[in-house]
């Protein structure tokens, strides 16, 4: 059963470490946060079982099964209340004002992530395994720049 949660504060001046599930994230890679706070975003809690935190908004993915099958001990945080043991810090929106007045709300296991490190009291924030290529591929057409 998801926990209400409040990060605030709790790696207050800590350099934080987000491991993202990009093509490029392996275990080598996510050894090089050892030694700083850790948050594994979705499928990257294969590679960093050791993990402090572990991120994945919907509870109906396999990310779950895999954080159990890994032995994560960490903190678990889940997007909405569900039934895991989990806690729950809110959903983690970004309202993106659009031209004529169009509002796009955007919400990801990383932004989350991102939010929750920085309520978190992080000094510094570190990105492993996210793949900007990847996304000016994806968003080539849109005008998106990484």
């Amino acid at each position: 059963m998801t926990t209400p949660w409040n990060p605030d504060g709790i790696w207050q001046g800590e350099t934080v470490a987000i491991l993202g599930a990009g093509p490029d994230m392996t275990a080598e890679l996510a050894a090089t946060a050892k030694g700083y706070k850790t948050i594994a975003v979705n499928r990257a809690v294969k590679f960093a079982p050791w993990a402090d935190m572990f991120v994945a908004l919907d509870p109906h993915h396999p990310f779950w099964e895999e954080r159990d099958n890994v032995g994560f001990k960490g903190i678990s945080v889940c997007g909405v209340e569900c039934d895991y043991d989990a806690m729950y810090a809110g959903m983690f929106y970004e309202r993106v004002s659009m031209a004529d007045g169009h509002t796009l709300e955007v919400r990801n296991n990383a932004l989350a992530a991102l939010r929750i490190a920085a309520r978190a009291g992080a000094s510094k924030i570190i990105l492993l395994g996210f793949d900007t290529a990847r996304y000016e591929w994806v968003h080539a057409e849109t005008g998106f720049v990484a």
